[in-house]
């Protein structure tokens, strides 16, 4: 990292937003940690004024050895409380995609390359409950925030604060951090399944008709399959839930289009294709999807689902 120039150490915002994005891992350095007395300390520094002043005016030598003494304990746990942070490294891990409406989980990797142990220090960011972390010498630790997500596309973290008012509770240590990451949001799904459209109808693709060689075996039940297919036998047996999956006989190629797909605006037209290609992915099923200039020719597969859902949570942003 570039060294700051003297305008940009004085740039107020630092202590507000902090520096510029960057991809990470960011290292704690002096000039990434800021050190003020919050509502205690500044209690504690009018009583010792008052003490002092007092002591003047009393001529008091153990009034002077008493201020002194609480002076240098304040001092000595600013020292600790700068140093609890000073030399941290701080990297954000990859968030795996959500869907609308859940809370994204944003990890981040915290290291303490130093001999010392790091205590009661808390991570947060907008919209996210603090996170506190103690941090065992040549260490890392791993907080998560919980992040809620509201609409589809990219989510943006945002500032995090790094924050630690060890050991005495008199001044707040922090550092403002700013990452180049991002967290992919999916469509809100539609509550209820509905019929897979085929041949440019919807409701005649029928996932009741399978004949006995169309039986392919069983897969981990999912949210969204049919009762109807669950392994009965196998659940009251004390296993876990899971459902016959069908392949072949009548079964074709599902094509997904959003100029086909009913709703009255564009989310609630992803909101459907979104819970089409849930429910095709779960019952084993090749299905195409087709957007205002985007095609994406017929699979299944994990990747072939993460595609398909990248493509409709950036749909025209």
């Amino acid at each position: 990292m570039a060294s700051p120039t003297l305008k940009q150490r004085f740039d107020l915002q630092r202590f507000f937003r902090g520096d510029q994005a960057v991809p990470g891992p960011i290292v704690l350095t002096h000039r990434l940690v800021f050190i003020v007395p919050n509502q205690r300390g500044l209690g504690l520094a009018l009583l010792l004024f008052i003490l002092w002043l007092t002591s003047i005016n009393y001529s008091s030598n153990l009034g002077f050895i008493l201020t002194f003494l609480l002076v240098a304990i304040a001092l000595l746990g600013m020292l600790h409380g700068y140093r609890n942070l000073a030399g941290l490294s701080i990297r954000p891990k990859p968030s795996p995609p959500v869907f609308a409406g859940e809370q994204a989980r944003w990890e981040l990797m915290v290291a303490n390359p130093g001999l010392l142990p790091r205590y009661a220090v808390w991570c947060r960011c907008k919209g996210a409950e603090p996170v506190r972390i103690d941090i065992a010498a040549e260490a890392t630790a791993n907080p998560a925030l919980g992040l809620p997500t509201a609409q589809r596309g990219w989510l943006e973290p945002g500032t995090v604060r790094i924050y630690s008012e060890f050991p005495l509770g008199l001044f707040h240590a922090w550092s403002l951090l700013n990452f180049q990451e991002r967290i992919l949001v999916y469509p809100r799904p539609a509550p209820t399944p509905m019929d897979f459209p085929i041949s440019g109808g919807y409701g005649r693709f029928n996932r009741q008709a399978h004949s006995a060689e169309d039986f392919h075996g069983f897969q981990t039940y999912q949210a969204g399959d049919p009762l109807r297919h669950i392994h009965w036998k196998g659940v009251a047996k004390g296993h876990d839930p899971q459902v016959k999956r069908y392949v072949g006989g009548e079964t074709e190629d599902l094509a997904f289009a959003f100029e086909e797909t009913p709703g009255g605006d564009t989310e609630s037209r992803l909101s459907r294709l979104c819970r089409w290609i849930i429910d095709a992915e779960a019952a084993g099923l090749r299905y195409s999807l087709s957007l205002p200039g985007t095609r994406i020719a017929a699979n299944s597969g994990a990747a072939h689902s993460r595609l398909c859902l990248k493509t409709l949570a950036l749909f025209q942003l």
